[in-house]
């Protein structure tokens, strides 16, 4: 669904994306409105599809899951069967965090998180290496993190949109 959104729904989308904890009445209090008429909003942004889900943040150090790795995945063949098996595997393994089909010299781009390098070693003999249509695996492990954010440029669109 495609909506007009005006600077309200804009300030709301960024209210939300800085902590989606916010109740209804306490968005509408920085909004400086009413909270039947935020909630409207709110609701028809979710009903587009703008706001997707609620969830909490983990640190994922905090709970021991201290190494972060980017493979980037050669496939073997990419016609449609041996692709459907790969993306449906890649869906099973919960050390892997987000997954791209990219287009270019390298197939796919995988954010995995592990508790340690004899971990991904593991993982990646066990199961990563061993998915249908795997050619090659280039591994690279984050040695520090400079930005992360989940929030989107939103003052960089065009408001007439």
């Amino acid at each position: 669904m495609n909506i007009t959104m005006d600077v309200i729904d804009r300030q709301i989308l960024e209210f939300l994306q800085e902590d989606g904890s916010l109740s209804v009445a306490e968005l509408a209090d920085r909004l400086g409105m009413t909270a039947p008429p935020c909630w409207r909003r709110v609701r028809r942004l979710k009903d587009a599809g703008i706001l997707r889900s609620q969830v909490w943040t983990v640190d994922p150090a905090s709970v021991g899951l201290d190494i972060v790795i980017y493979a980037s995945v050669k496939l073997a063949t990419h016609d449609a069967a041996a692709t459907l098996a790969f993306r449906e595997q890649i869906k099973l393994l919960p050390e892997i965090l987000e997954c791209y089909i990219l287009l270019g010299s390298i197939d796919v781009l995988l954010k995995i998180v592990v508790s340690d390098i004899q971990y991904y070693e593991e993982f990646f003999y066990k199961k990563l290496s061993q998915l249908p249509g795997v050619r090659e695996v280039n591994s690279s492990v984050v040695m520090s993190e400079i930005k992360k954010t989940t929030s989107l440029p939103l003052d960089r669109l065009d408001p007439t949109r």
